[in-house]
């Protein structure tokens, strides 16, 4: 869907707290909102977000495709093959001696951000001091 494009809501279920159906594609709500059930269209924003929009044209909630993601830490113990890394993530510079991770699934890239953005963040708990340097935060969709 290009952003800009509304899309009318011709069927809308509630699946799980947080998942909806629309229109047979599977979506995950960002914010919490009542009766999302009630929501007309769907549009793209110019920034690439996801909106349903309702009678009320004050009351709007963010969406996100539905999709299997993998948070994944790589650990590079050569800096030279980590500064290459670094540009492209291309796991061709890998190896063996390398560490990977999987420390945590979610359902959508919004809310992968937010994860790894916990390990760039220098006022969290978790924040890492070797981000960008030996260590990198992905998300890999898992397929």
């Amino acid at each position: 869907m290009a952003k800009g494009k509304k899309t009318t809501i011709k069927d809308i279920k509630l699946l799980k707290n947080d998942i909806v159906l629309i229109n047979d594609k599977e979506y995950v709500l960002l914010e919490k909102a009542e009766n999302v059930l009630d929501a007309k269209t769907m549009k793209i924003s110019s920034n690439g977000n996801r909106i349903l929009r309702f009678d009320d044209a004050n009351k709007k909630v963010r969406i996100d495709v539905k999709r299997d993601i993998n948070i994944v830490k790589y650990s590079i113990s050569n800096l030279d093959r980590a500064k290459k890394f670094k540009k492209t993530h291309d796991k061709n510079f890998l190896k063996d001696t390398d560490r990977k991770e999987v420390l945590a699934q979610t359902i959508s890239y919004t809310k992968a951000k937010e994860i790894i953005e916990k390990y760039s963040n220098k006022s969290s708990d978790t924040y890492d001091k070797n981000i960008n340097v030996s260590t990198f935060y992905l998300s890999e969709e898992i397929k």
